[in-house]
Formats: C-alpha cells, sequence, structure tokens
C-alpha cells in the first residue's frame, strides 16, 4: 500500500527570539519579515517591501516599495487598531470584518494590517499573533493549537479560545493573553513611552509611597470611600490563594489604612477586573501584574501622581517577574493544573450529569 502523498504549502522558520522570520509559499517567493521593539515594522517579497508607518499604538501609513517606485497608503482605524480604510493616491478602500476578523482575500496582502492591526498569513490566511507564536483563524474562530497554561491558568478552560469568546471588547496581541481594549492600549503606551531624561522625581515621596503600600496604620478603623470601597468589596468574594488577588486586597487595605483613596472609580474596575480573570483561571498571576505595570507608567510624567505612578509600575513589574517564575515552576512540574483552587475541580464533578 503506498503512502499518501503529502503537499507541502509553506515553509516557516523562525529567529532566536521565537519570533517569525520568513514564510515561503509553495510557488512564490520568500517573504521576510523585520521587527522593531517585538512589532512587525516590514515584510519584503520579492522586490516589493511593505513597511507600517506607526506612532505609539496608532497605525498611520503603509509604504510600499516595488521596483522603482515608492507609495504610501494612508490607513484609518478603529479604537482596537483594526485598518477600516485605506486610501491611496487615486483609489479609496473599505474594509469590513466579521467579529472575529474574516475579511477579504483581497486585502491580504504581505505586511499589510488588517483585524486589530495583525497581518494575514500568506500559506494559511490566518493571524500570527504574537509574531507566530499561535496561529487564529478567524474563519474557525479559535487557535490553531492549545494554550500552553490550559485549562486553568492563563489559556482558561477552552485551550482554543479567542479572546474569552468575546472578540469585540478583548485583543490578544501576544497570542497568550487577551486583554481589554484599554489595556491593550496601554501595553502598547508602555513599551514605546520615552521617559525624559530632566525628570524630576522626589526620591522621599516615592519611599514614603512604598511604605505605606506594604505597611498597615494600627489605628485603620476599616472605613473606605470611593474606589478603595469598591475595589475591596469586589475582592472580598474572590479567592485569595491567588497571589495577585492576595496582594491587592492587602495594598489596597493598607493604602486605606494611611487615608489615601485616591483610587478613582475607574482604576478601581480596572483592578477588580484583572483579579476577576486571575479567579476564573482567564489570567496568570504575572499577566495580571504586567497588565497592572502598563497601566501606572503613564501616570510617571505627571508630577501629581509621579510617586504612586513609580511605585505602582516598579511594584507590579517585580511581580510579575516573581509570579512568571512561579508560574513557570508549577507549569514544568506538572502542578499549573492542580494549583488552581480545588473549587474548579469541585465544580466540574458538581455540574449537571456529571459523574
Amino acid at each position: 500500500m503506498s503512502s499518501p502523498e503529502v503537499l507541502q504549502l509553506g515553509l516557516y522558520r523562525y529567529d532566536a527570539l521565537d519570533r517569525l522570520a520568513s514564510v515561503v509559499p509553495a510557488g512564490q517567493e520568500v517573504v521576510r519579515r523585520f521587527y522593531l521593539e517585538n512589532r512587525l515594522t516590514t515584510a519584503i517579497q520579492g522586490i516589493s517591501q511593505n513597511s507600517i508607518v506607526q506612532a505609539k499604538h496608532l497605525l498611520l501609513a503603509v509604504r510600499r516599495a516595488e521596483a522603482n517606485r515608492v507609495l504610501f497608503d494612508l490607513l484609518a482605524t478603529d479604537q482596537a487598531s483594526s485598518v477600516l480604510h485605506k486610501l491611496e493616491s487615486k483609489r479609496h478602500q473599505a474594509f469590513a470584518y466579521s467579529p472575529y476578523g474574516t475579511r477579504s482575500s483581497s486585502t491580504s496582502s504581505a505586511g499589510l494590517p488588517g483585524f486589530k492591526g495583525n497581518t494575514i498569513d500568506p500559506v494559511t490566511g490566518h493571524y500570527l499573533l504574537g509574531n507566530g507564536a499561535r496561529a487564529f483563524s478567524p474563519t474557525l474562530m479559535r487557535f490553531n493549537s492549545p494554550h500552553t497554561l490550559s485549562p486553568f491558568k492563563a489559556g482558561g478552560l477552552n485551550s482554543y479560545a479567542y479572546c474569552l469568546g468575546d472578540p469585540v471588547n478583548y485583543s490578544d496581541p501576544t497570542g497568550h493573553i487577551p486583554v481589554s481594549g484599554f489595556l491593550a492600549m496601554a501595553f502598547t503606551h508602555a513599551k514605546r513611552l520615552r521617559v525624559p531624561g530632566a525628570l524630576n522625581i522626589n526620591i522621599g515621596e516615592v519611599i514614603g509611597a512604598a511604605r505605606q503600600a506594604m505597611t498597615r496604620n494600627t489605628g485603620f478603623s476599616g472605613k473606605m470611600t470611593g474606589g478603595r470601597k469598591f475595589l475591596d468589596e469586589g475582592l472580598n468574594g474572590l479567592d485569595k490563594n491567588h497571589a495577585f488577588v492576595n496582594k491587592l486586597y492587602s495594598v489596597n487595605k493598607n493604602l486605606a489604612s494611611h487615608g489615601d483613596n485616591g483610587l478613582s472609580m475607574l482604576q478601581a474596575s480596572h483592578y477588580l477586573h484583572l483579579a476577576r480573570s486571575v479567579n476564573a483561571g482567564k489570567m496568570s498571576n504575572a499577566g495580571a501584574h504586567a497588565a497592572a505595570a502598563a497601566t501606572w507608567v503613564p501616570q510617571i510624567l505627571d508630577p501629581r501622581t509621579r510617586s504612586n505612578g513609580i511605585v505602582g509600575a516598579v511594584f507590579n513589574a517585580f511581580g510579575a517577574f516573581g509570579e512568571g517564575v512561579n508560574d513557570h515552576g508549577l507549569l514544568k512540574r506538572g502542578l499549573a493544573l492542580s494549583n488552581s483552587p480545588p473549587r474548579m475541580a469541585r465544580n466540574i464533578r458538581s455540574a449537571p450529569r456529571t459523574p
């Protein structure tokens, strides 16, 4: 019995940083990909070169170089960075997407951004998120490979799910951590932020803010107001065995005990969203700390919030590194599945018609 013929559709090569470096579609020239600050900036195929022009999180234009011509296509995007319009010198083109990013094949040229700013793989038509870490199929509305931390850690119970089943309100630029639209923008801002060299930092205020975050005033009555109260009440119903939830609960009380009630309702809501995501197994402790750190970074530039911004960013950054090592250790030892609260296993066993 003869073995079935295997048809090779393409060849993928990755660099030393695990980023997709090139794609060779069958019968076509190689597509080479180049990055800046871990974002795709240029794709070259033969004599054609597409470069993405952007400022912070905004996609502005695509520079197309073909033979002896250089053209610029202006881009208009929504708040999720999905390209809705492209304006060429003599032509205007509008794009539409399904909730999961399906679009016309005519707009899938190498290097042209589309749904949530991602480019389409020329071989499969899928989005390669995280610079090639995981392939997402907009037709199947799911990833092609399972999450490495499923089912109880950052990957969630459905190891193939994209954006927690809510692609309208969430983005997943890394292919591993779904974040809300606000947090996705915060990640990009934090990654590209340039802090002026003449930044005036009051070391005394920074040390004082750090001390208040780590210690509790013994005369604290327990009374809270505004965002602190909202966050405290929301955290009361969550499992404190999660490191991020426990630390957030303690720090919130510590700061309130020193009379710091400056946490806005918006900030409290974002923190509570992260804590609930961790509690539900949709986000790792490290991912939650990283997202929290990103939201504090822009406040460093404002003299009124600089001290708290430095403390919040640094504390959460160290928390992300520490919990990342811990999460990795749990995964290597096979404890990632058992580390989540036993209540998740109990809930599964107690579900209707479950033995």
